[in-house]
Protein backbone atom coordinates (compact mmCIF):
# COMPACT_ATOMS: atom_id res chain seq x y z
CA UNK A 1 0.00 0.00 0.00
CA UNK A 2 2.87 2.12 0.42
CA UNK A 3 3.96 2.10 -3.15
CA UNK A 4 0.15 2.41 -4.37
CA UNK A 5 0.57 6.16 -2.03
CA UNK A 6 4.05 7.16 -3.95
CA UNK A 7 2.50 6.04 -7.44
CA UNK A 8 -0.63 8.23 -6.62
CA UNK A 9 1.26 11.09 -5.33
CA UNK A 10 3.16 10.90 -9.18
CA UNK A 11 0.09 10.65 -10.63
CA UNK A 12 -1.22 13.66 -9.09
CA UNK A 13 1.19 15.65 -9.42
CA UNK A 14 1.55 14.75 -12.91
CA UNK A 15 -1.90 16.05 -13.69
CA UNK A 16 -1.13 19.53 -12.28
CA UNK A 17 -2.47 19.24 -8.83
CA UNK A 18 -0.78 19.06 -5.62
CA UNK A 19 -0.78 16.28 -3.38
CA UNK A 20 -0.77 16.42 0.23
CA UNK A 21 0.23 13.52 3.01
CA UNK A 22 -0.48 14.66 6.67
CA UNK A 23 2.02 12.85 9.24
CA UNK A 24 1.97 12.69 12.83
CA UNK A 25 5.31 12.39 14.32
CA UNK A 26 5.52 10.97 18.16
CA UNK A 27 4.89 6.87 17.29
CA UNK A 28 3.94 7.72 13.44
CA UNK A 29 7.66 8.87 11.88
CA UNK A 30 9.37 8.79 14.88
CA UNK A 31 9.63 6.37 18.24
CA UNK A 32 9.17 7.82 21.58
CA UNK A 33 10.77 4.73 23.24
CA UNK A 34 14.39 5.81 23.31
CA UNK A 35 12.67 9.02 24.80
CA UNK A 36 11.27 7.37 27.41
CA UNK A 37 13.70 4.73 28.28
CA UNK A 38 16.29 7.69 28.58
CA UNK A 39 14.37 9.65 31.10
CA UNK A 40 13.94 6.41 33.49
CA UNK A 41 17.66 6.15 33.25
CA UNK A 42 17.70 9.36 34.68
CA UNK A 43 15.34 8.50 37.17
CA UNK A 44 17.31 5.44 38.35
CA UNK A 45 20.45 7.33 38.22
CA UNK A 46 18.47 10.08 40.58
CA UNK A 47 16.47 7.59 42.95
CA UNK A 48 18.17 4.43 42.55
CA UNK A 49 20.33 4.41 45.80
CA UNK A 50 17.26 5.36 47.79
CA UNK A 51 15.20 2.48 46.18
CA UNK A 52 17.81 -0.71 45.55
CA UNK A 53 15.20 -2.40 43.52
CA UNK A 54 14.87 0.19 41.00
CA UNK A 55 18.80 -0.38 40.40
CA UNK A 56 17.94 -4.26 40.08
CA UNK A 57 15.70 -3.71 37.15
CA UNK A 58 17.21 -0.91 35.30
CA UNK A 59 19.67 -3.49 33.37
CA UNK A 60 16.87 -5.81 32.30
CA UNK A 61 15.02 -2.92 30.86
CA UNK A 62 15.25 -2.49 26.98
CA UNK A 63 13.52 0.06 24.41
CA UNK A 64 11.38 -2.64 23.35
CA UNK A 65 9.54 -2.38 27.47
CA UNK A 66 8.61 1.52 26.54
CA UNK A 67 4.94 1.68 26.50
CA UNK A 68 2.62 4.46 26.86
CA UNK A 69 3.98 5.69 30.25
CA UNK A 70 7.03 4.86 32.11
CA UNK A 71 5.86 3.52 35.30
CA UNK A 72 4.19 0.84 33.50
CA UNK A 73 7.32 -1.25 32.80
CA UNK A 74 8.37 -0.86 36.57
CA UNK A 75 4.88 -1.91 38.14
CA UNK A 76 5.24 -5.65 35.54
CA UNK A 77 8.50 -6.02 37.63
CA UNK A 78 7.04 -5.61 41.15
CA UNK A 79 7.19 -2.16 42.05
CA UNK A 80 4.22 -0.91 43.86
CA UNK A 81 5.52 1.80 46.06
CA UNK A 82 2.89 4.13 44.65
CA UNK A 83 4.85 7.06 46.24
CA UNK A 84 8.03 6.64 44.17
CA UNK A 85 5.36 5.90 41.17
CA UNK A 86 4.07 9.28 41.60
CA UNK A 87 7.46 10.99 41.71
CA UNK A 88 8.38 9.48 38.56
CA UNK A 89 5.16 10.45 37.05
CA UNK A 90 6.13 13.88 37.71
CA UNK A 91 10.24 13.37 36.74
CA UNK A 92 8.81 11.91 33.26
CA UNK A 93 6.13 15.10 32.86
CA UNK A 94 9.17 17.47 33.63
CA UNK A 95 11.53 16.29 30.30
CA UNK A 96 9.16 14.50 27.75
CA UNK A 97 7.68 17.34 26.59
CA UNK A 98 11.08 19.17 26.04
CA UNK A 99 13.60 20.05 23.45
CA UNK A 100 15.78 18.22 24.76
CA UNK A 101 14.37 14.98 25.36
CA UNK A 102 12.38 14.69 21.90
CA UNK A 103 15.77 14.91 20.23
CA UNK A 104 16.92 11.31 21.59
CA UNK A 105 13.79 9.92 19.99
CA UNK A 106 14.59 8.05 16.59
CA UNK A 107 12.93 7.49 13.00
CA UNK A 108 10.56 4.47 12.66
CA UNK A 109 12.10 1.94 10.40
CA UNK A 110 11.98 3.03 6.61
CA UNK A 111 10.03 6.58 7.60
CA UNK A 112 12.67 9.23 6.16
CA UNK A 113 12.91 7.04 3.28
CA UNK A 114 9.71 7.08 2.45
CA UNK A 115 8.53 10.41 3.57
CA UNK A 116 11.15 11.89 0.98
CA UNK A 117 10.49 9.28 -1.82
CA UNK A 118 7.10 11.08 -1.66
CA UNK A 119 8.29 14.89 -1.33
CA UNK A 120 10.56 14.40 -4.54
CA UNK A 121 7.96 12.53 -6.50
CA UNK A 122 6.10 15.65 -5.97
CA UNK A 123 3.97 15.75 -2.36
CA UNK A 124 3.46 18.63 -0.13
CA UNK A 125 4.38 17.09 3.62
CA UNK A 126 2.39 18.46 6.23
CA UNK A 127 3.67 17.58 9.71
CA UNK A 128 0.70 17.71 12.10
CA UNK A 129 2.22 17.06 15.65
CA UNK A 130 0.56 17.54 19.19
CA UNK A 131 3.86 18.61 20.33
CA UNK A 132 3.70 22.10 21.26
CA UNK A 133 5.60 25.66 20.45
CA UNK A 134 7.54 27.24 23.24
CA UNK A 135 9.21 23.94 24.87
CA UNK A 136 9.15 21.38 21.56
CA UNK A 137 9.69 23.47 18.69
CA UNK A 138 13.17 23.58 18.13
CA UNK A 139 14.03 19.66 19.11
CA UNK A 140 11.19 19.07 16.76
CA UNK A 141 13.01 20.78 14.16
CA UNK A 142 16.07 19.61 14.87
CA UNK A 143 15.06 15.99 14.92
CA UNK A 144 12.98 16.08 11.40
CA UNK A 145 16.24 17.71 9.89
CA UNK A 146 18.93 15.80 11.30
CA UNK A 147 16.94 12.05 10.31
CA UNK A 148 16.68 13.59 6.74
CA UNK A 149 12.85 14.42 6.51
CA UNK A 150 12.35 17.50 4.11
CA UNK A 151 11.06 20.46 5.74
CA UNK A 152 12.70 23.59 4.29
CA UNK A 153 12.10 22.75 0.83
CA UNK A 154 9.03 24.96 0.09
CA UNK A 155 6.72 21.84 0.22
CA UNK A 156 6.78 20.68 3.30
CA UNK A 157 5.34 22.51 6.97
CA UNK A 158 4.93 21.68 10.72
CA UNK A 159 2.38 22.93 12.70
CA UNK A 160 2.49 22.15 16.38
CA UNK A 161 -0.01 23.08 18.80
CA UNK A 162 -0.48 26.66 20.50
CA UNK A 163 0.38 25.54 23.79
CA UNK A 164 0.93 22.79 26.16
CA UNK A 165 -2.10 22.70 27.48
CA UNK A 166 -4.28 22.43 23.97
CA UNK A 167 -6.71 19.39 23.52
CA UNK A 168 -5.06 17.05 21.18
CA UNK A 169 -7.52 15.75 18.85
CA UNK A 170 -9.53 19.69 19.48
CA UNK A 171 -6.11 20.95 17.66
CA UNK A 172 -6.26 18.24 15.27
CA UNK A 173 -9.67 18.89 14.07
CA UNK A 174 -9.33 22.77 13.64
CA UNK A 175 -5.87 21.72 11.77
CA UNK A 176 -7.90 20.66 9.35
CA UNK A 177 -8.75 23.78 7.83
CA UNK A 178 -5.19 24.61 7.59
CA UNK A 179 -4.51 21.17 5.56
CA UNK A 180 -7.56 22.75 3.31
CA UNK A 181 -6.15 25.85 2.92
CA UNK A 182 -3.35 24.33 0.50
CA UNK A 183 -6.23 23.39 -2.18
CA UNK A 184 -4.28 19.96 -2.95
CA UNK A 185 -5.49 16.59 -2.88
CA UNK A 186 -4.86 14.74 0.59
CA UNK A 187 -3.89 11.56 -0.66
CA UNK A 188 -2.97 9.94 2.46
CA UNK A 189 -2.74 10.18 6.09
CA UNK A 190 -0.63 8.83 9.17
CA UNK A 191 -1.51 8.38 12.77
CA UNK A 192 -0.95 6.14 15.42
CA UNK A 193 -3.63 7.70 17.69
CA UNK A 194 -6.99 5.74 16.11
CA UNK A 195 -9.10 8.77 17.27
CA UNK A 196 -6.77 11.33 15.07
CA UNK A 197 -7.12 8.80 12.08
CA UNK A 198 -10.95 8.05 12.18
CA UNK A 199 -11.18 11.85 12.30
CA UNK A 200 -8.84 12.04 9.01
CA UNK A 201 -10.47 9.49 7.40
CA UNK A 202 -14.39 11.21 7.55
CA UNK A 203 -12.50 14.63 6.83
CA UNK A 204 -10.92 12.98 3.43
CA UNK A 205 -13.06 10.07 2.65
CA UNK A 206 -11.10 9.44 -0.88
CA UNK A 207 -7.68 9.22 0.82
CA UNK A 208 -6.14 6.25 2.34
CA UNK A 209 -5.41 6.10 5.91
CA UNK A 210 -2.41 4.50 8.29
CA UNK A 211 -2.75 3.51 11.45
CA UNK A 212 0.92 2.88 13.10
CA UNK A 213 0.11 0.13 15.29
CA UNK A 214 3.22 1.25 17.90
CA UNK A 215 2.08 2.79 21.00
CA UNK A 216 -1.48 5.01 21.70
CA UNK A 217 -3.33 6.59 24.55
CA UNK A 218 -4.98 3.72 27.04
CA UNK A 219 -8.38 4.90 26.53
CA UNK A 220 -8.03 5.46 22.74
CA UNK A 221 -11.24 5.31 20.26
CA UNK A 222 -11.82 1.94 18.74
CA UNK A 223 -10.27 2.63 15.19
CA UNK A 224 -12.16 2.30 12.12
CA UNK A 225 -11.73 -1.36 10.41
CA UNK A 226 -10.86 0.58 7.05
CA UNK A 227 -7.82 2.06 8.49
CA UNK A 228 -4.38 0.54 6.75
CA UNK A 229 -2.73 -0.84 9.64
CA UNK A 230 1.34 -0.72 9.74
CA UNK A 231 4.16 -1.62 11.41
CA UNK A 232 6.78 0.77 9.99
CA UNK A 233 7.61 1.61 6.72
CA UNK A 234 9.76 -0.39 5.57
CA UNK A 235 7.34 -2.08 3.26
CA UNK A 236 7.95 0.33 0.62
CA UNK A 237 10.85 0.37 -2.04
CA UNK A 238 11.84 2.54 -4.86
CA UNK A 239 12.68 1.83 -8.21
Amino acid sequence: MLRVVHESVREVSERGALPVLVFDLDSTLFSTCPRNLKILEDFVAARGEEHPLLKEIWPTLTEEDMGWNVHESLQERGVEDEELLGDLRKFWAARFFTDEFCEIDTPVPGAPEFVSACHDAGAFIYYLTGRHVNGMEKGTVNGLVSNGFPLFTGKAACQLKPDFYANDKEFKTAALDAVRSLDGEVVATFENEPGNANLFMRAFPEAKHFLLDTVHSPEAEVPDPSLIVLDDFTSFQTD
